[in-house]
């Protein structure tokens, strides 16, 4: 039981540091191609805990961000819900993947993200650039070997 605990600690410790750096203020050129780190951070822990970290995690930080970001309530919880699914769905595929196949199912599993938070733009009549959706995908593909070098070594640190 006390790994159990600590694990969910780290993780919600993570969760919290990915809130921040998703509501960083930056530039608008900036922000507009800014990878939802959040979404990277719990897709990583839903591939390393598909058991203990599930769609609960995913919405409770979908509406943690719907609330600091003043969207209406439920527009990042369900993108953020449906990614997680798609996640645990496929996670037996994708943690036996090389490195370089992790980072094609993940631009794969990001393209439904980014369409849901498009068509849901389009009906909040949110201004939005497809070049800047497309390279906001192209950033978190190429984040991502760096992220889960970085969360795993956590992982192996402070819950193994």
């Amino acid at each position: 039981m006390v790994i159990f605990s600590k694990m969910n600690f780290v993780v919600i410790v993570a969760l919290f540091l990915g809130i921040i750096l998703n509501i960083l203020p930056f530039s608008d050129n900036i922000n507009s191609i800014k990878p939802p780190i959040l979404l990277l951070i719990l897709i990583y822990w839903s591939l390393a805990f598909p058991n203990q970290i599930n769609l609960t995690y995913a919405f409770v930080s979908g509406l943690i961000m719907d609330v600091l970001l003043i969207m209406p309530l439920g527009y990042n919880a369900l993108c953020y819900t449906i990614t997680i699914f798609l996640i645990l769905l496929y996670y037996p595929q994708i943690r036996l993947q090389s490195s370089l196949n992790k980072m094609l199912s993940l631009l794969l599993i990001l393209i439904p993200f980014f369409l849901m938070s498009t068509i849901g733009n389009n009906f909040l009549k949110i201004n939005y650039n497809l070049f800047d959706v497309l390279t906001s995908i192209f950033i978190s593909v190429i984040i991502w070997p760096t992220l889960f070098s970085m969360l795993r070594f956590i992982r192996q640190k402070y819950i193994s």
